[in-house]
């Protein structure tokens, strides 16, 4: 290696260990304008060179940073007892994606020590950024476990007894005579109700993961069962449910689980379908349970869809749709924690889900789980 390295051009040899460097890497004259950029950089970035070189680094601003931060980077790199810049930072790529990067500016200089330059090097956080994200969701979850297990005694154990005692309360001849005091009391054993519903949610989204019991399941009787717990409202809202399901489609997973999950997803479509009727739309509405499978049959997998025509989800929300406590229900309407038990739920049976929509014309959650 030290003998091809002496008989080989020292400037030949730094460019292509620029050219091959995996982190993005920049070259801008003293006016900031583009003079070079690796293939890294343009890969990260989706410019091709001849895009790049000739502009200015603004291209790649994406507006995450304010004007300020900008001015205080600057003067720490022009700064001649620092000159050089190290920090996180978010670019925009071609495509409008945003991309967190951390980037070092230094200097590049003459022979005779003169600044001619700057480079730039980025090095792409995308992965570590989704990693630290799901660490901090991870670490919220296992709160809201400890928080719930502690709600259902504390809480769960007083409410009773107000319950208990407000029941008996109607039931007195006074409270007969009295529609002010029957409605007043019926109220408190209506709210506390609601409470007990949320205390019940959060012991289900924090229940541990030891109790599943994945085996063969016909599809079609998890959803012949949720079927018969919400076929009345599918009734009263002139919902039509279509079914797309072969016979004898069978998945692996846990019978309770796998109820739950379709039990929540239906009652969020019927609930997405009747705000799309109160907003005057009136095209017929219907919930489709589409599933098939893919693969191989040793190694094969069942994709499941369940679309609604109903209000459909707004871009801006549909990262958060899983996110425990995120809700665009009217106050009072939910808990926010429906499709997070929903996400919990399929990865405990090893599975994913995703959700595509468009803002008034309905969702799509897509489910991949395992055949066997």
């Amino acid at each position: 290696m030290e003998y091809m390295l002496a008989n080989t051009d020292p400037q030949n040899v730094f460019f292509r260990c620029v050219e091959d460097c995996s982190e993005a890497i920049m070259v801008t004259d003293t006016k900031g304008i583009l003079l070079y950029v690796n293939p890294a950089w343009c890969q990260i970035y989706g410019f091709t060179k001849k895009e790049a070189v000739g502009q200015t680094p603004k291209i790649l601003h994406s507006g995450y940073q304010p004007s300020e931060f900008y001015r205080q980077m600057w003067q720490t790199i022009l700064n001649p007892k620092l000159g050089s810049w190290k920090g996180d930072i978010v670019n925009k790529s071609k495509n409008g994606a945003l991309t967190p990067v951390l980037l070092t500016i230094t200097p590049v200089r003459d022979p005779n020590g003169q600044i001619v330059g700057h480079m730039g090097i980025a090095l792409d956080m995308s992965a570590q950024k989704q990693l630290e994200s799901k660490v901090l969701q991870q670490d919220r979850l296992a709160s809201i476990g400890v928080l719930s297990s502690g709600l259902a005694h504390e809480v769960g154990t007083p409410l009773g007894v107000v319950r208990g005692r407000a029941e008996f309360l109607m039931m007195q001849p006074e409270v007969a005579k009295s529609p002010v005091l029957g409605i007043g009391l019926q109220t408190i054993v209506t709210q506390i109700d609601r409470i007990s519903r949320l205390i019940s949610s959060l012991l289900r989204f924090s229940r541990a993961t030891d109790d599943v019991h994945n085996q063969d399941i016909e599809f079609l009787a998890v959803i012949d069962e949720v079927e018969n717990l919400i076929g009345q409202n599918l009734k009263a809202s002139s919902i039509e449910l279509k079914l797309e399901i072969p016979k004898g489609l069978k998945i692996h997973a846990d019978f309770n689980r796998l109820q739950q999950v379709f039990l929540n997803l239906m009652v969020n479509a019927v609930h997405a379908i009747q705000k799309a009727q109160k907003d005057g739309s009136g095209r017929e509405h219907a919930i489709v349970i589409h599933a098939e499978r893919k693969g191989e049959a040793s190694d094969s997998s069942v994709v499941i869809t369940v679309k609604d025509s109903g209000c459909g989800i707004a871009p801006g929300n549909l990262r958060k749709i899983f996110q425990p406590f995120f809700t665009t229900k009217d106050v009072g309407e939910g808990t926010g924690l429906g499709l997070a038990i929903v996400s919990k739920l399929v990865h405990e049976m090893r599975g994913e889900i995703m959700v595509e929509s468009v803002l008034g014309e309905g969702a799509n959650f897509t489910l991949f789980l395992r055949s066997r």
